[in-house]
């Protein structure tokens, strides 16, 4: 089976085969284009063009044929190759390789466009430090319809390869901009939106909080919530109501809670 692009190449120390093996290593390459592993973020990859761009393919001889459907759907300009599966095993980074890896491109966003959508919902992690926390963040932020996913610095990058995979996919899906510095970032935020910040001490409760119109919803560690550094900017400090003996939630938890109450307040309009 022949595909539009496609080569083969069997020689481990083939330059794009290098590339390749970095960059599902550290999450990005050179250029800052997402490394993903697997049939299924590859499709999804596919799913979000052409916001997302896919631009090389890497796939296992042995899984051609597995994968043709897949493999038919790239753009003309993507590049295509195949390798042996033993070398193909070589670079991948999971523990069951697949067959099928690519290099994708995501859209750049500005902070003057993710605040321009109609009444936008914006997530913002603050120096969240576990990359599948980050990734299940990112993968309810898309399933309550958020119109956009910031980090702050000393955050975890959503590029890595653990949130990646946990995000399944929502990372295609969200306008995203990661490393900000919250003495610049938070400050434009809270012209446009009103910030809300999830904190175990916060001095009103989550169930009596207006989250219908345009809102920031800061989310830090679990173990030591958000500095006060960056808790000044909150318009509100919200508390989600647990147990007295329970000592705190998971950070992915709590966005989840705070997502789906704006969701329910605004009427689950997807």
């Amino acid at each position: 089976m022949r595909f539009t692009s496609s080569r083969e190449v069997a020689s481990p120390a083939n330059a794009l085969l290098k590339v390749f093996r970095r960059s599902l290593a550290d999450g990005t390459n050179k250029q800052g284009w997402l490394a993903v592993e697997g049939p299924f973020l590859v499709e999804e990859a596919l799913n979000a063009a052409p916001t997302v761009t896919t631009h090389s393919v890497l796939v296992a001889t042995g899984a051609v044929e597995k994968f043709s459907a897949l493999l038919e759907r790239l753009p003309p300009e993507a590049e295509l190759t195949q390798v042996p599966d033993k070398l193909f095993e070589s670079v991948a980074q999971t523990q069951s390789p697949q067959g099928i890896a690519a290099l994708v491109e995501l859209p750049t966003y500005k902070l003057e466009q993710v605040v321009s959508a109609p009444k936008p919902l914006i997530v913002v992690a603050c120096r969240i430090q576990d990359p599948g926390n980050l990734g299940t963040m990112m993968r309810t932020a898309l399933a309550f319809s958020a119109t956009a996913f910031l980090t702050l610095q000393e955050t975890v990058s959503p590029f890595n390869p653990k949130a990646v995979r946990s995000s399944a996919g929502a990372i295609f899906g969200l306008p995203l901009i990661c490393g900000l510095s919250p003495n610049s970032a938070l400050p434009f935020l809270s012209v446009h939106t009103r910030i809300l910040a999830a904190e175990r001490d916060g001095t009103s409760s989550l169930a009596q909080a207006d989250l219908k119109g345009p809102i920031a919803i800061l989310v830090g560690r679990e173990s030591t919530g958000l500095p006060e550094e960056i808790a000044r900017y909150a318009n509100q400090l919200l508390s989600i109501p647990i147990r007295k003996e329970v000592d705190s939630i998971n950070a992915a938890t709590a966005a989840s809670i705070f997502l789906y109450e704006a969701a329910r307040q605004r009427g689950f309009k997807y």
